[in-house]
């Protein structure tokens, strides 16, 4: 049954983008969900946290960066003497409690994928209240929140609202859940203080017809390293021409076989559903060498048989300009909490 499901699910998502007669005949449930939508965004009001947040978010279902986002504002608050924390809802966690601290011992089970990916680098605090895990924070210690996902969470009141935008059709056919791959309606991107866009996103009416900032961003893969660990690494330049076998458990699998590609690398791709929970037997039945994302990774590192498994390790590299507009909030909120 589960097959079955995943698999109508994924053609519907491809119907999102391609159009198709099933998310034809849902727009009446994609009207009432925008709707809805609309009706949160002008009836909520939310209240602001303990320490200023930021939220890093998009406006539809699946992967648009926020990760690796997330990671490079953190670095970047760190650079500047801040001690932020890493605040996520935690999608598939099981956690003992709410609000939730993160150890890097945790399983994928308890803490989540992207959380125990987070937690890498900065401490990260699991909570469906937002207001309460940004509250665990501040008792942590920390002075600035990141959130890696948030902005239809409206009973926060965040200090700053960034929202993603990645490919040439960043909002699919324009339509809400189940019809589109929308949460709410696309003129919720004038919420947003600021549009974070690659460069397929940057020929859209959204970003050239943008009221706010617009910053560029590009996913750049940094490095390669084996799944177990032991400072084990593959030069990326050493991918081309060869044949690997990727494997993903994210939202939009087709782009990290492209960022793959685009090293030169012949790719087959093993697509398994966004978030999925990798068992032994997943591996072992696919041929070697074998990729996947940091996200995956940290699922399977304890699994008896990685060998020939490698990590392709992802950044983000913002435009400057992004970073002098942070600078100009960071010193206002650096001015309020020293007086």
């Amino acid at each position: 049954m589960r097959g079955v499901w995943g698999r109508w699910r994924r053609a519907l998502e491809c119907q999102w983008y391609g159009g198709g007669a099933w998310a034809d005949a849902l727009v009446p449930l994609g009207t009432l969900f925008c709707a809805a939508g609309r009706w949160r965004r002008q009836h909520c009001h939310g209240t602001q946290g303990a320490i200023p947040s930021i939220v890093v978010g998009n406006l539809g279902v699946g992967g648009s960066a926020k990760t690796p986002a997330s990671l490079a504002i953190v670095q970047y608050l760190r650079d500047r003497g801040w001690a932020p924390a890493l605040v996520s809802r935690g999608y598939g966690a099981h956690p003992p409690r709410e609000p939730y601290a993160v150890q890097l011992d945790d399983s994928p089970d308890r803490a989540g994928d992207e959380p125990l990916l987070l937690r890498q680098l900065a401490p990260v605090y699991l909570g469906r209240r937002r207001l309460d895990a940004i509250a665990a924070a501040a008792l942590g210690g920390h002075d600035v929140a990141v959130l890696d996902d948030g902005f239809q969470h409206l009973a926060l009141a965040p200090h700053l609202r960034l929202l993603l935008l990645q490919g040439a059709r960043p909002f699919g056919n324009g339509r809400c859940l189940p019809a589109g791959p929308l949460r709410e309606p696309a003129s919720a991107v004038s919420y947003a203080d600021a549009l974070l866009y690659d460069g397929a996103a940057g020929e859209t009416p959204w970003i050239t017809d943008a009221r706010q900032p617009v910053f560029g961003f590009a996913i750049c893969p940094q490095s390669c390293t084996a799944l177990g660990g032991g400072g084990q690494t593959w030069p990326l330049s050493s991918l081309r021409g060869v044949r690997l076998h990727a494997v993903t458990g994210i939202a939009r699998p087709e782009r990290f076989q492209a960022l793959l590609e685009s090293l030169g690398a012949q790719v087959v791709l093993h697509a398994f559903p966004d978030h999925y929970r990798f068992r032994p037997e997943d591996l072992a039945a696919i041929p070697r060498p074998l990729v996947m994302t940091a996200k995956d990774a940290v699922k399977c590192r304890s699994f008896p048989d990685i060998r020939d498994c490698w990590v392709v390790n992802i950044g983000m590299e913002i435009e400057p300009g992004f970073w002098n507009w942070m600078d100009r909030h960071l010193a206002a909120w650096r001015e309020m909490h020293d007086h």
